[in-house]
């Protein structure tokens, strides 16, 4: 590959562009943020309804284990399918790549092993994935994810404040807040 351009012309045409592919693929990081939005607050509300409306009481919690093997298959699928089309990859999105594979690993190691185990998921989760958003939305310098992030790690601090089932609904307002507006800005974000 030719790396020796002498016309400045060409130089600011290459700098240009350069930019403008950055801008591109900082949109390109929307997806999973609508998509597991989307899914958790929805499966969120899912399981409101089930626990206050149905006679299956704690197992209506068995939705989030399912509904995360179902996410998580789609997402593989959705970035492998990805990744046959695209012909490289920033530094940045290797980072945020295997920082979201790690967490989703733990996400989902929990998601199978909290129907079993008795830990608080409303603690871990929430935490877990605060982390990855505020890291990401640090990353990629988008303050609404960073916002989201710090909603997110902190959700331990003022769930307590609600029953357990009015928890649920308030997880899907957060999840919102944090996933799904950040999600869609950064989806039509515009450097």
């Amino acid at each position: 590959m030719k790396t020796n351009v002498s016309d400045p012309q060409e130089q600011l045409e290459i700098i240009s562009q350069t930019i403008a592919k950055a801008k591109e693929n900082l949109s390109e990081h929307s997806f999973a943020f609508i998509f597991w939005g989307w899914l958790v607050s929805l499966t969120a509300l899912f399981t409101y309804v089930l626990l206050v409306y149905s006679s299956l009481g704690n197992l209506s919690y068995l939705a989030w284990p399912i509904t995360t093997l179902m996410g998580f298959a789609a997402m593989v699928m959705y970035y492998r399918k990805k990744e046959k089309k695209k012909k490289h990859q920033t530094h940045v999105e290797y980072f945020l790549s295997k920082l979201w594979i790690v967490i989703g690993c733990v996400l989902l190691f929990f998601s199978l092993t909290f129907p079993f185990v008795k830990f608080n998921p409303w603690f871990f989760f929430p935490i877990i994935v605060g982390i990855g958003t505020a890291v990401t939305g640090a990353v990629l310098k988008f303050k609404p994810l960073v916002f989201g992030g710090f909603v997110l790690l902190s959700f331990p601090l003022y769930g307590v404040l609600v029953s357990k089932q009015a928890l649920l609904v308030l997880y899907a307002g957060v999840i919102i807040v944090s996933y799904i507006i950040p999600g869609y800005l950064l989806k039509n974000h515009q450097s």
